[in-house]
């Protein structure tokens, strides 16, 4: 097992990813990566990508939500203190985070190694929000929300 530490993005750790796999993965990226830990993922093969975007040089870890009997994968996502980090949040781009995985060597497609996720300590949470906008204070509040009608 390796710890590498860097910042949050696209993380499906508390729910897992089902857009291109119907049984889901558990899955993150681990971004702009300094120095120490960018040599730890190359010291186990992980390829480091940069988009030259926000996300720096990163690697992206996974784990399949299932197991090849099919019963359930969970993974362990704790906080700062090591306390189980609950269900209701969502941990959003930027995060800090510890991320735990086994680097696994494979033969398919020219090769390489792959970061299997093992377990995810967020360290300092950015809350992901689904919302997309903020509530503005005095501004027009609709008395019939249940019956908005859009345009078509």
């Amino acid at each position: 097992m390796s710890v590498i530490s860097g910042e949050a993005y696209w993380a499906h750790i508390i729910t897992p990813n089902t857009k291109f796999n119907p049984d889901g993965e558990w899955s993150i990226e681990v971004c702009n990566l300094n120095a120490k830990n960018k040599k730890i993922a190359e010291g186990d093969g992980l390829t480091i990508k940069n988009k030259d975007d926000e996300r720096g040089d990163f690697v992206t870890l996974k784990q399949y939500a299932r197991t090849r009997d099919g019963s359930t994968r969970s993974i362990s996502v704790k906080d700062s203190e090591r306390n189980t980090f609950p269900n209701s949040k969502r941990v959003g781009n930027g995060s800090k985070v510890n991320a735990s995985y086994r680097p696994v060597p494979y033969t398919q497609y020219g090769g390489g190694v792959k970061g299997y996720l093992n377990a995810v300590q967020v360290v300092d949470l950015i809350e992901y929000n689904a919302d997309d906008f903020d509530i503005v204070k005095g501004g027009y509040v609709s008395e019939d929300t249940d019956d908005l009608a859009f345009a078509s």
